[in-house]
């Protein structure tokens, strides 16, 4: 029985850690800014 439980908390452990860690990526995404705001640098025209 001890197993059994022991067994069930290492599931609930591991899942708990996977939730967490999808947690802080998803978050991490939705704060970070996006690369494709950043300002381009427009080439000058070449006066010829």
């Amino acid at each position: 029985m001890t197993t059994a439980l022991g067994l069930i908390g290492i599931a609930f452990f591991i899942a708990g850690v996977v939730s967490l860690a999808a947690g802080v990526t998803y978050l991490t995404v939705r704060l970070s800014p996006n690369p494709n705001n950043k300002k381009k640098p427009k080439p000058e025209a070449s006066a010829s």
